[in-house]
């Protein structure tokens, strides 16, 4: 009998090559004789350019290439993919931000393309930027809806609720900067021609079809003519889920030179060329009767937005119109439309934003009321969504909760502010905050194959998805193995290649749970394609099972045992196959597939989960529980954290705690140290790299226990599984900062917490 691998923390698959330095990333594409491409940025944030003088640097060493607005090939706009801005690169002499691409320089080294990028003379005819949230000046608009759903919504009479005299209420503002991804490989794009219908591009990316459709549709090509490579992405936390005007312009200057292109963004390019989260202001009101139940929630987010872009941070969407239960809901999103670059997805978006000000708030009520915080929680838990009335898929927050106050001792928590001191008399304090983040599974396809030769009955899974370092070369070998019957070392899994089966972007925690139900799927038809060449007749996938490398059948309450070795032999090729069946939608010129929580077509004979989508609402749920110390500076230290999640059936042990790790220490990173800040002037970002953008390192880091409800979701796919990518991050910050309170007394509301809001308190 095979030993199950599902669940087990087996060591990741790719990790010798990464941690000897084999792996190879975009960059590093083998490609010969490349030329080298630099993007030269705008200076102003605002005005239109009136002068090009590129004299100089055509002229200069080495340069092959100058493009500009003036000469950039003239592309179609691509549509219904997901292209990061509205407009094209270079496609015309309007500046929206600082930081935007106004000419590419390709030449025979990097250091001459660089040296005669800052060779090109620029004229503009500047205008004031808008850089504020409140600045009067910008467009404001409310858009009723985004992916996400509905933006703008009412249920009940809140107001008549928050001036009921026998209810509770507070009302508070919260704050989030704007915060940059800053993955440790930035975004690479390396482009070679095969003749005027053919490309390749190695991409740094989240979503190889995403590029592939991207490139297809901009540049008229076929998307079966378009290659994307992208075996290995060194972090991505979103910004690389969308396609940036990078990859088109590395296109475009390949197709131009004739000779492979290679180009890499800066750090500091990487402040404006992909993305970012957005600046948001939420204002909630909540208001509750005495004995804790919620009567109203308001949840007013302003957020800036982008001339260019369409981003929505959905964050009352996300957090309060699915959190808890409420009879009196109002929740609205503005957006200002503003000089900067275009935001996007970055780690549990909307969720994220949404939660910090949900679960702070809802602290700041427990603590009107003399309440314990998640006594008030578990007073006002959702046995089905608040919303659309639908029961939950699996819902185990309570066993989170639960077991996470275990954990952590949080019954011995004194509820007095500032009561609780370290052996040292430093003040502690005691937080908790709720965590969710939906359940969502793109349409994707997948393939297995079993081989039969001199190493044996082998198994080999593909599809064409991308590990961010997450994981997913590894739990796609698990699940293989594991559907196959098959020893993990008789099984490979192959991903990072549009010429495998189409999968979706990775992002939205999409990635496992779309995956496991394509290879479940694809397991359905090898079973039926191997019982065929047995010589059986038709039959259902669930009469057959794959074990010790055999097929075993039954019919008519016969057992029957076929040798996997036997039957591929049988037809005289390598190898059988069953490959899943996609959306029809999927994978043709210029579509996206739909960022829901819709699972995909239902494998054979099992439950029919495309009908789920109707029955049953998706969401993984957790609770953090933390503990602070106030240092004398005064600073924080988040001495010790517990978070025990609720993401359905754990695939692999190691991976998914380590993803909840980084979503934690991102957690902390974003109450603590965390924002892109601006020069109001030029609009340029000033804290534009490493040194100056403070992330977590090890000194900042101190307990983190991480637990996993781990009952399979059985509604949501054929293993069992979400994704537990995005849901470490949400509800820290606030978890963090109630725990300050508890410590002290006083409330912070605006992230980060840095120690001028300490001093200020």
């Amino acid at each position: 009998m095979i030993t199950p691998t599902i669940g087990k923390p087996i060591d990741r698959v790719d990790g010798h090559l990464k941690v000897t330095g084999a792996a190879r990333y975009a960059a590093d594409a083998p490609v010969q004789n490349p030329l080298h491409a630099v993007l030269v940025q705008s200076t102003i944030g605002n005005g239109t350019i009136t002068t090009i003088d590129s004299t100089e640097a055509e002229r200069s060493p080495g340069v092959r290439l100058v493009i500009t607005p003036l000469n950039m090939l003239k592309l179609p706009e691509p549509k219904n993919v997901m292209f990061g801005e509205k407009r094209l690169p270079l496609s015309d002499m309007k500046i929206h931000y600082a930081g935007q691409y106004v000419a590419v320089v390709v030449a025979d080294t990097l250091e001459r393309a660089m040296d005669a990028a800052h060779r090109i003379k620029f004229t503009y005819d500047t205008k004031k930027p808008v850089i504020e949230l409140h600045d009067p000046a910008g467009e404001i608009e409310k858009p009723p809806k985004d992916f996400a759903g509905v933006l703008q919504y009412n249920r009940g009479d809140v107001d008549a609720a928050v001036n009921n005299g026998d209810h509770t209420s507070i009302k508070a503002t919260y704050t989030i900067p704007v915060e940059t991804h800053n993955p440790m490989e930035m975004s690479a794009t390396v482009a070679a021609w095969d003749g005027d219908s053919r490309v390749t591009v190695w991409d740094a990316t989240q979503y190889i079809d995403g590029v592939r459709n991207t490139v297809a549709a901009t540049f008229k090509l076929d998307p079966q003519n378009v290659r994307v490579i992208c075996p290995y992405t060194g972090g991505g936390f979103g910004c690389k889920g969308a396609q940036w005007p990078h990859i088109i312009l590395a296109v475009a200057a390949a197709k131009i030179t004739g000779q492979p292109i290679k180009l890499m963004l800066t750090r500091q390019q990487m402040f404006t060329g992909v993305g970012h989260r957005p600046d948001l202001e939420q204002t909630l009101q909540l208001s509750a009767a005495k004995d804790g139940a919620l009567m109203a929630i308001r949840h007013d987010t302003l957020m800036q937005g982008s001339e260019v872009g369409d981003h929505i941070e959905a964050a009352g969407t996300a957090s309060s119109m699915m959190m808890y239960d409420t009879p009196n809901l109002a929740v609205t999103h503005t957006v200002h439309r503003m000089n900067v670059a275009t935001p996007t997805f970055m780690r549990a978006p909307g969720e994220n934003p949404g939660m910090f000000a949900l679960e702070t708030a809802m602290d700041e009520l427990a603590a009107a009321l003399k309440m314990d915080p998640l006594a008030l929680r578990l007073k006002n838990y959702a046995e089905k969504h608040p919303t659309n009335g639908l029961p939950w898929s699996g819902k185990n927050l309570k066993q989170c909760y639960q077991l996470g106050a275990d954990l952590f001792g949080w019954a011995k928590r004194h509820p007095a502010n500032g009561s609780m001191k370290t052996a040292d008399g430093r003040p502690m304090g005691w937080g908790m905050a709720t965590a969710t983040y939906p359940a969502h599974r793109f349409p994707g396809t997948a393939r297995i194959r079993i081989y039969a030769d001199k190493d044996g009955v082998r198994a080999v899974g593909a599809a064409a998805s991308q590990d961010l370092g997450t994981g997913t070369w590894t739990i796609g070998t698990q699940m293989t193995a594991e559907l196959t019957g098959l020893p993990l070392d008789h099984v490979k899994f192959e991903l990072g290649d549009s010429v495998l089966p189409v999968s979706g972007v990775s992002g939205g925690s999409a990635t496992a749970g779309g995956l496991a139900q394509a290879l479940a799927e694809s397991t359905d038809a090898l079973k039926l394609a191997l019982f065929k060449i047995a010589g059986g007749e038709d039959t259902n996938a669930d009469a057959l099972s794959l074990e010790n490398g055999k097929l075993l059948a039954t019919v008519n309450g016969k057992l029957t045992a076929y040798p996997l070795g036997d039957l591929v032999r049988k037809t005289g090729r390598a190898f059988v196959e069953g490959t899943s069946i996609a959306a029809a939608h999927h994978g043709q010129p210029g579509t996206v597939p739909p960022p829901s929580s819709k699972p995909a077509k239902a494998g054979g004979g099992g439950e029919d989960f495309n009908a789920n989508e109707h029955k049953f609402a998706f969401q993984s749920f957790g609770a953090h529980f933390v503990e602070v110390i106030v240092e004398p500076m005064p600073r924080i230290t988040v001495n010790r954290v517990v978070t025990v999640m609720d993401i359905g059936r754990v695939l692999n042990a190691k991976t998914a705690r380590s993803q909840v790790l980084g979503g934690v220490v991102m957690g902390i990173g974003q109450a603590l140290l965390e924002e892109t800040i601006y020069d109001a002037r030029s609009a340029r970002p000033v804290t534009d790299n490493l040194a100056d953008y403070a992330v977590c390192v090890n000194a900042d880091i101190h307990s983190i226990e991480t637990r996993f409800i781990d009952i399979p979701d059985t509604h949501f796919n054929a293993m069992g599984c979400r994704g537990v990518g995005e849901i470490g991050i949400t509800g820290i910050a606030a978890a963090v900062g109630n725990a300050y309170f508890h410590a002290t007394g006083h409330r912070l509301r605006d992230l980060p917490f840095t120690i001028d809001k300490l001093l200020v308190t």
